[in-house]
This record gives structure tokens, sequence and C-alpha cells, in this order.
């Protein structure tokens, strides 16, 4: 595989700061790309097609859901570069269980993130 790129996919300006700062601290990723949307994302994977990608993503937002963005990703046939970890503050088990059908979502998440939430993602990440 070649370089990997960490996303940060949340419409919430706040929550995707914090987050940027945990992965940074927490030596997940040294400069993690922001997006504020999921079509904003989609098109920048779409473009870097020689890279990998690790994808904080939340489901609730505008115009494109996490969902969405993430049935675009199969359609594509885009998944096959991705490993997502959802994070949200939805707590609904539907959502849940929604997300353990998704092959590439590899942990489920509520926000915000803090240093244990950032030491389990860490552990699908080696």
């Amino acid at each position: 595989m070649s370089r990997s790129d960490l996303l940060i996919v949340d419409d919430d300006r706040i929550i995707t700061m914090l987050h940027h700062r945990f992965v940074i601290n927490s030596g997940l990723h040294p400069s993690p790309r922001l997006f504020y949307s999921g079509q904003d994302a989609l098109n920048y994977i779409r473009n870097n097609s020689g890279n990998t990608f690790i994808i904080l993503l939340d489901i609730n937002m505008p115009s494109m859901s996490g969902w969405e963005f993430l049935d675009q990703l199969y359609k594509e046939d885009l998944t096959s570069r991705v490993r997502v970890v959802i994070v949200t503050s939805s707590v609904d088990s539907a959502d849940m269980e929604r997300a353990n059908t998704y092959d590439i979502v590899v942990d489920y998440i509520d926000k915000p993130l803090d240093f244990q939430k950032m030491e389990d993602i860490l552990k699908h990440f080696p």
C-alpha cells in the first residue's frame, strides 16, 4: 500500500477541530485532513486513487449523510482503500447495527473523542 491519509468528516466545525487535535496528539496521524461534508471527502478520495484512507466519519450530516457516503464508496468500488471509524452522537442501537453491515467500518464510537477513545481507535491501526 502507498501513503495513508486520515480524513475527519463532520459538519460540526468545533468537533472537527477537537478531533483534529486528538488525532495528532495521539500519534494516529500527523496531518489529518478536515472535511465538513461527505461529498467533499468523496471527491478527495476519487482524486487520490493511489492513497489509502482512514476515515473518522459522522453519520448525521446535511446534504450527504455518513450512510450515503458509505453507500457511495461501495457503489464506486472504493472500499478496498478505506477503513472507517464512525464517530457520532447517535446512541441509537439501529445505527450501531447498521454500521456492522459495512465491512469497512472497524469501530463505532460516540462523540466527542477523548484519550481513551483514541486508544481504542489506535488498536485498529497499529
